[in-house]
């Protein structure tokens, strides 16, 4: 059970307004905003719809805060509710200015114009920065939130780093005003920038920070997304996919939009390689994608992980044309976002697994310079380094790729690699005691890039899935460096186990969910 208001404040609050002392009231407000907004939002929202007008003028920010409370109440979208309150005076005491410029990027966000929303937060963070250092403790009570938002803001743009720094202070003045329901936000959503990099140790160390979320609390469902979000990826990494869908089953993204990318690209990654299962997660993503509106469905970062839920979905139903157009240019470098880089390396992975290893060397090779602050992209792309190595260098990649593990609690980028290459990880990841992991690295079951083809040889099974991405006799004889006669007897060799005549009828088989 959530811990009630003090009665008390609410007394004292319905006594000044019952006088018209509307001097007391505003300093009811202010001092006991985070407790009055996340334990008695409708006692918040009655006293502000009472204030007289010219009280009302002359404190705009509470326009702008009773609309806020409403639609949270609601369950609604942030959004043009603020349209009319927005306009920056830059004369404007510091609240009233921050709370408009606040109310500026949540009318920006609304209306899917997340680059006008970026340089209004912006402009709200330098505007912040400039103030006196004395003034800024005048009005703690609002900074939880308006660093919570401002967090968001970058966040839905991929600029994680700045996303980081507002979310961080966020949860500083949370808790030294009290305001758990921020203060659960800003924590999860900074664990949960730690997990997506694969930086598992911050990850938990943050997901310690945070404070007990009430079962009854009118904000606890939305509250505790990203935090579930992020424990579920923490399963993830230390190989326990199990517990991890267990989380993700407490979640309704629907009342956490703004994370609703990250939640089904996870679940695409969990999806057993089963065509039926991915053929009910995508029906289930595209009829959600299908019913946002726009100023959700087009949010940049959310747009980046739809292009992955696409591709590892569409590969598991042997649709790799699709998948590859879902995933688009592949090519990223040492700058790109976290989530086009992640996106490269799964990309280059499954060229990798058709054979063709210098191609995928090629995506990854800008990777290798990325920074070890992203495991979750280097991990994977010192492992295809290590599959397709020409100059001896295979082992000290290897051992680089599980330090990097070990450290960053990242286990789940080491079973992408081949089962060779698994078995030599685990005997690493074992010396450094975690004997665990190595044990269910080991147990990893290797799934096949194509499904059904378990009577095919090695060899076989390579021929036929190049053919499948589309590449010709020629082309898979150049990458297997053999004769374009032994791919055609490779090939016939497979019709005849799989019960086709053709190309065509493969593809076919194939993209059936054979």
């Amino acid at each position: 059970m959530s811990e009630p208001i003090d009665v008390g404040v609410v007394e004292s609050l319905s006594k000044a307004q019952r006088a018209g002392d509307w001097d007391r009231v505003l300093v009811i407000l202010r001092d006991e905003w985070s407790a009055l907004s996340q334990d008695a939002p409708q006692v918040l929202i009655d006293v502000i719809a009472a204030l007289p007008q010219e009280v009302m003028a002359e404190n705009s920010r509470l326009r702008l805060a009773i609309q806020y409370l409403r639609r949270s109440l609601d369950r609604q979208p942030q959004g043009r509710a603020y349209d009319d309150i927005i306009s920056d005076d830059p004369e404007a005491a510091p609240l009233d200015r921050l709370a408009s410029l606040t109310g500026r990027i949540a009318a920006a966000r609304g209306a899917g114009r997340h680059r006008d929303a970026v340089r209004a937060t912006e402009v709200a963070v330098s505007t912040l920065r400039s103030m006196p250092v004395e003034v800024i403790p005048t009005f703690a009570n609002a900074l939880p939130e308006f660093h919570y938002h401002w967090g968001v803001t970058f966040l839905l743009v991929s600029r994680f780093d700045d996303a980081l720094e507002q979310f961080t202070h966020s949860h500083d003045w949370a808790v030294s005003a009290g305001n758990r329901m921020v203060d659960a936000r800003a924590v999860g959503a900074a664990s949960l920038i730690h997990a997506l990099h694969g930086r598992g140790r911050q990850a938990s160390e943050w997901l310690a920070k945070l404070p007990p979320i009430p079962d009854d609390a009118w904000w606890a469902s939305d509250a505790a997304t990203p935090a579930r979000l992020a424990d579920a990826i923490l399963h993830t990494e230390r190989l326990e996919p199990d517990a991890a869908r267990v989380v993700l089953s407490r979640i309704d993204i629907r009342l956490s939009l703004d994370y609703w990318g990250p939640y089904f690209a996870l679940r695409a990654f969990l999806t057993p390689d089963d065509p039926g299962d991915a053929q009910a997660l995508l029906s289930e993503f595209d009829a959600f994608v299908g019913g946002l509106a726009p100023e959700y469905a087009n949010v940049p970062l959310n747009a980046e992980y739809t292009s992955i839920v696409r591709y590892l979905l569409l590969q598991i139903l042997h649709q790799s044309d699709r998948a590859t157009r879902a995933l688009g240019d592949a090519r990223v470098d040492a700058e790109s976002s976290v989530v086009r880089q992640t996106g490269a390396t799964l990309h280059a992975l499954r060229l990798l697994k058709l054979g063709r290893g210098t191609d995928a060397r090629a995506v990854i090779t800008p990777l290798l310079h990325t920074s070890s602050a992203h495991p979750r992209v280097l991990i994977p792309a010192l492992l295809i380094a290590a599959e397709t190595d020409t100059v001896n260098h295979r082992d000290a990649l290897l051992r680089r790729a599980a330090a990097l593990a070990a450290w960053n609690h990242c286990h789940a980028p080491l079973t992408l690699g081949s089962a060779d290459v698994r078995g030599r990880l685990a005997e690493l990841v074992r010396e450094r005691g975690e004997g665990k992991i190595a044990d269910r690295l080991l147990a990893v079951v290797e799934s096949s890039a194509v499904a059904g083809t378990d009577a095919l040889t090695r060899r076989e099974n390579a021929v036929v899935r190049a053919a499948l991405a589309g590449r010709s006799n020629i082309e898979i004889a150049e990458d297997h460096h053999v004769s374009v006669n032994t791919v055609k007897t490779h090939l016939r060799t497979a019709y005849r186990k799989l019960g086709v005549s053709n190309r065509a009828q493969l593809q076919q088989l194939f993209e059936l969910g054979r």
